[in-house]
């Protein structure tokens, strides 16, 4: 069977499918193919105002039972046409693996004469070049110059330009030759490919328009192989590349002390339950990078929200932290309608101060960094001035084995996680699979062309700055829990923290290019590098800043390469 395969051009082997195509029709035709045209005339019909509803009823009815026979001649042709559509599948795979292999070869040997001719054709541009230097040296050598200042300056500029004009068309031809050999290599590129798609194409039209999950696997394969380019890989992926090569340093040094391998399970927990409140904050600042914007009020917010939890949910409701010098006290609140009025304060109190600034940025067309600082500025300034810095005591035990205690699986695993999880869930949903989502891509790719085509870009801006403030109220109340006595100043510096995960997961400052997945990683990585550098001796925190501050860098860098190369 193999043998004769091999012998077939993609032409026969078409024609072969065909024919193998039309027993499949004719087996599907009686079956499934009629159950569908049926089922079609069904939905017709009960769509059809026309027909009085005893008409559509016998209509229906017969409907119903054309596809009852036909059902039955599906399962008495279901093996048939099975077997039928496995032989075909398997004829197209196995014909077209010398076809491709055969335009595999052919490509090696056409790449290898381009390469040598190209090769060849850059030493002969080389030699004429060098040639008409050296000519052109002679010459200059045998003309004396000018004694005259102005004549002199003009034949040096004349000379300069006799030679630019030599090395310009060297270049030119070089250009020229590696244009040439480069698109012979295309061109072989693009014949293997079109074997390919040729391939799927026709098995999934044998497969009844589906192609199997083994071809669709290959198919992506190919399709990555083909879209591949080694420049744009490290561009896309050199940070992250970087950072895992040090990881892997740090890894191999941290097991070197005989302190064992230093990602365990432990250590991985450790990190994704550090990092959960911190996400919730990445991903409410995403939304607004996405419109290429920013936000510095974070730290602040989640100091104000970690103070307003804490106050609530400290044991008994007696609380240190201090209102113009006066302690609240919440004991006569259950301790469950305290967590609730917790993050409800912190939800609507963030939500309120993140809205302000985006009606300033939505309104007046004010950069979020202006808007930002200034809520930044009148939230710390209230929140100290009130508080006199205080701290809030510690929170209650009950509230803090819901929030950030353990207690899944054997017990050991953080619940932190899950409720970062979730929140990751539902922001992918909104992102992904909402008209808000999309309009807002849309503002941040290009918020005059999103205008015209009727996006309201106030009304997208400013939900986008008021959900990042939910986002922050729930993550400092979870940071306020898990961390305990805080005050207005925690937080402080978490902006940097949140900022980073996101242009490190790829989310770009030009707007309009972001994905969640990106910013969970991005967080993840961040956290990663705060836990690791203390366990490898980089204890000083000075030190940690220093290396976040590179690691920020070098991510707007290649973004801003990125966007460079779009324009």
């Amino acid at each position: 069977m193999e043998n004769v395969l091999e012998t077939l051009s993609e032409k026969e082997l078409l024609e072969s499918v065909k024919k193998k195509q039309e027993e499949i029709d004719e087996l599907s035709l009686d079956g499934v193919e009629k159950i569908e045209i049926l089922k079609n005339e069904i939905s017709n019909i009960k769509r059809n105002y026309q027909l009085d509803k005893e008409t559509k009823k016998k209509l229906i009815e017969k409907n119903k039972e054309e596809i009852a026979k036909a059902k039955i001649v599906k399962e008495n042709n279901a093996k048939a046409l099975s077997d039928l559509k496995k032989r075909t599948i398997n004829e197209i795979h196995h014909s077209y693996a010398p076809l491709i292999k055969n335009e595999i070869e052919k490509a090696k040997k056409r790449n290898k004469e381009e390469k040598e001719e190209y090769l060849r054709v850059l030493n002969q541009n080389r030699q004429e070049r060098d040639s008409s230097l050296e000519a052109l040296k002679k010459e200059f050598l045998s003309t004396p110059l000018p004694s005259d200042r102005i004549e002199l300056a003009i034949e040096k500029k004349n000379r300069k330009a006799r030679v630019d004009e030599i090395n310009a068309i060297y270049k030119q031809k070089c250009n020229d030759a590696t244009i040439a050999y480069r698109d012979t290599v295309d061109e072989g590129k693009e014949a293997i490919h079109a074997l390919y798609l040729n391939k799927y194409a026709s098995i999934e039209k044998a497969n009844s328009k589906k192609l199997p999950l083994r071809f669709m696997l290959e198919q992506k394969v190919e399709e990555e192989k083909y879209n591949f380019n080694l420049k744009s890989f490290f561009l896309k992926n050199g940070l992250y590349l970087t950072i895992l090569l040090l990881m892997i340093v740090a890894t191999i040094y941290y097991a070197a002390q005989g302190n064992g391998f230093l990602f365990n399970g432990d250590n991985i927990l450790l990190i994704l339950n550090q990092v959960s409140p911190k996400i919730f904050l990445a991903l409410g600042v995403a939304g607004l990078i996405v419109l290429a914007g920013t936000d510095l009020s974070i730290g602040r917010l989640v100091g104000m929200s970690a103070v307003f939890t804490g106050m609530l949910v400290t044991t008994s409701g007696e609380t240190s932290v201090t209102f113009f010098g006066i302690s609240p006290n919440f004991s006569a609140i259950p301790l469950g309608l305290r967590v609730i009025l917790a993050f409800l304060l912190s939800i609507v109190s963030c939500s309120l101060i993140s809205g302000i600034a985006g009606f300033f940025t939505a309104k007046f067309k004010m950069h979020p960094f202006i808007s930002t600082l200034a809520t930044q500025l009148f939230t710390f300034g209230i929140m100290a001035g009130v508080t006199g810095n205080s701290f809030t005591g510690a929170p209650d035990k009950g509230v803090t084995a819901i929030v950030s205690g353990k207690g899944l699986g054997d017990g050991d695993f953080p619940i932190m996680i899950i409720w970062a999880a979730l929140g990751v869930l539902i922001m992918w949903f909104i992102w992904n699979k909402t008209k808000f989502g999309k309009n807002m891509f849309a503002v941040g790719g290009n918020a005059e062309a999103a205008s015209v085509s009727g996006i309201n870009v106030f009304k997208v801006t400013m939900l986008v700055f008021i959900l990042a403030g939910i986002y922050y109220g729930i993550g400092g109340s979870m940071y306020g829990i898990y961390t305990g006595n805080v005050r207005a100043q925690t937080g402080q510096g978490m902006e940097a923290d949140a900022i980073a995960a996101c242009v490190v997961g790829g989310v770009s400052f030009s707007g309009g290019v972001g994905k969640i997945s990106g910013v969970v990683i991005g967080a993840i990585i961040f956290q990663a590098i705060v836990v690791v550098l203390p366990m490898i001796g980089i204890t000083d925190a000075n030190y940690q800043l220093a290396i976040k501050g590179i690691i920020i860098l070098a991510a707007v860098t290649l973004d801003c390469v990125k966007y460079i190369k779009k324009k």
